[in-house]
C-alpha cells in the first residue's frame, strides 16, 4: 500500500495539537488529495493542564476546543472526536482500550497514525500502547458488540518530543509545511506553553527533508506489533 492508497486515515493524539506537531503536513497532504482524516484526541476535557498563566486555568479546556476546531479547518480534518480523558492522566485501562478498538472497527482506516511509545510524555506513551494493541484487537474475533472485526494494514508512529533514530518512511511535505505552520498558529494558548514550537517544527521538517532529498518531510516508524493478519 502506498500513500496514494490511503483514503481513510485515523490519527490518535493525546492532546489537541499533537496531530499538528507530528503528522500535520501529511494530514494536510492527504486531505488535499481527497482522503478522509479522522482525529481522536484523548484529552481536552475538564482537566486540561495546557495553560501558561493561572488565570487561564478555568477556561483552558473551552479555549483549546475552539482552537482545535480552527485547526481542523486548516488541515482539512473530516471529524475530531474527544475521549475526555484528563491531561497527564491517560491510562491504559480496559474501557479506553475497548473504545479504541471500537473506533478502529467503526472508521475502518487504511492507515493509523499514533504516538511513539518511547516519547517522554506519559500521555503519549499511554496512547501509543493503547492504540497499537487496539489495532490487533480490532481484528480479533471477539467483542462482537464493538463492531465487526477489521484489520488495519498499516500503523505508524509519528514524532513529537523524541525523534526516531531509524524512521521507516519519510513523507514529502514541502507543499504543506505552510499549512502545518498555519494550523499551529491557531493554537494561540499553546505558543507560550511551547516556546519556539514553530521553529522546532520547521527545523525537524528541514532535517527530515534533507534526509529525503526534499525541502521538508515528516518521519514515521512502522509498528511491528502486528505485521500481517492471522
Amino acid at each position: 500500500m502506498s500513500l496514494n492508497d490511503w483514503k481513510r486515515v485515523l490519527v490518535f493524539g493525546a492532546h489537541i495539537d499533537d496531530e499538528i506537531v507530528g503528522p500535520g503536513g501529511t494530514i494536510a497532504r492527504l486531505s488535499k488529495a481527497g482522503a478522509q482524516v479522522w482525529v481522536v484526541t484523548f484529552t481536552g476535557g475538564a482537566i486540561d493542564t495546557g495553560y501558561s498563566r493561572v488565570d487561564l486555568k478555568g477556561s483552558i479546556a473551552d479555549l483549546r476546543r475552539a482552537e482545535a476546531a480552527n485547526a481542523d479547518k486548516v488541515l482539512g480534518i473530516t471529524e475530531r472526536l474527544f475521549l475526555g480523558k484528563p491531561s497527564q492522566g491517560v491510562v491504559n485501562d480496559t474501557a479506553t482500550y475497548q473504545e479504541c478498538t471500537r473506533l478502529i472497527r467503526h472508521f475502518k482506516p487504511d492507515v493509523i497514525f499514533s504516538h511513539w511509545n518511547e516519547d517522554k510524555h506519559r500521555d503519549h506513551r499511554a496512547v501509543s500502547e493503547l492504540t497499537d494493541e487496539a489495532r490487533w484487537k480490532a481484528w480479533d474475533h471477539v467483542l462482537a458488540d464493538l463492531g465487526a472485526p477489521f484489520y488495519t494494514p498499516e500503523f505508524y508512529y509519528y514524532e513529537i518530543l523524541e525523534l526516531f533514530p531509524h524512521p521507516t518512511i519519510l513523507v514529502d511535505i514541502s507543499e504543506t509545511m505552510d499549512v502545518k505552520l498555519a494550523a499551529m498558529d491557531t493554537m494561540t494558548t499553546q505558543l507560550d506553553v511551547l516556546p519556539n514550537v514553530k521553529e522546532y517544527i520547521r527545523g525537524v521538517g528541514l532535517a527530515r527533508g534533507f534526509s529525503r532529498g526534499t525541502q521538508y518531510a515528516e518521519a514515521f516508524l512502522r509498528s511491528n506489533l502486528l505485521a500481517t493478519p492471522y
